[in-house]
């Protein structure tokens, strides 16, 4: 399992490409989809932000970086995996606007959800036990204490910040980084409502 998580962390700005070209060939995007689905992802690219603020750059790399300390401030004292939370919700909301429609079935758009939140947690869950195996290689009895306070998935708000130093994230910085990210969701949601019908007449 180790190796798959490894091979899945790799390519995790690739997996997602059969559910984009899915959600723009069947796109059918309704003022109500669009309006769920911009907040959720407005939504996920904050939470995004704030977890990038605080982790740096590692967060763009295709090898696994531990950097010099474990980060265990910002949203990280809340919950293990922000970004990865970050990710679903952004994702998922592009997949909610576009109301992805078939003969097959009146009720695709919920069926292509469910099977994307299925994908997106068999996904996380191989790259997680992944990375949470090197980081306890790394931090030993640190990381075991972190496991024992920190939530992988829930984010528990009365967690305390758990560095003895105070460290504030760099939001400038974070902005900078996530601007392919931005560009990319940009970009797919002009495709579908494109693909949609909304830029005609």
């Amino acid at each position: 399992m180790l190796k798959i998580g490894e091979f899945l962390f790799k390519l995790r700005d690739y997996t997602p490409i059969p559910f984009v070209v899915i959600v723009v060939i069947y796109a059918n995007v309704t003022l109500e989809s669009l309006l769920i689905g911009v907040c959720l992802s407005i939504i996920g690219e904050i939470i995004r932000i704030h977890g990038v603020a605080y982790i740096g750059g590692v967060s763009r790399t295709r090898t696994f970086s531990t950097g010099q300390k474990l980060i265990t401030g910002g949203p990280f004292s809340k919950v293990r995996n922000p970004l990865y939370i970050g990710n679903l919700l952004l994702s998922l909301g592009a997949i909610i606007a576009s109301n992805v429609q078939h003969d097959l079935t009146p009720n695709a758009p919920y069926y292509f959800s469910a099977i994307f939140i299925f994908f997106f947690f068999l996904q996380y869950y191989l790259i997680i036990f992944w990375e949470e195996s090197i980081l306890k290689t790394n931090f030993g009895t640190e990381f075991e204490e972190y496991l024992k306070k920190v939530p992988r998935w829930i984010p528990n708000p009365l967690n305390k910040n758990l560095s003895s130093e105070e460290v504030s994230g760099d939001y400038s910085k974070a902005i900078k980084s996530e601007k392919s990210t931005l560009i990319a969701i940009f970009l797919l949601y002009i495709l579908i409502l494109w693909r949609s019908g909304w830029f005609t007449a």
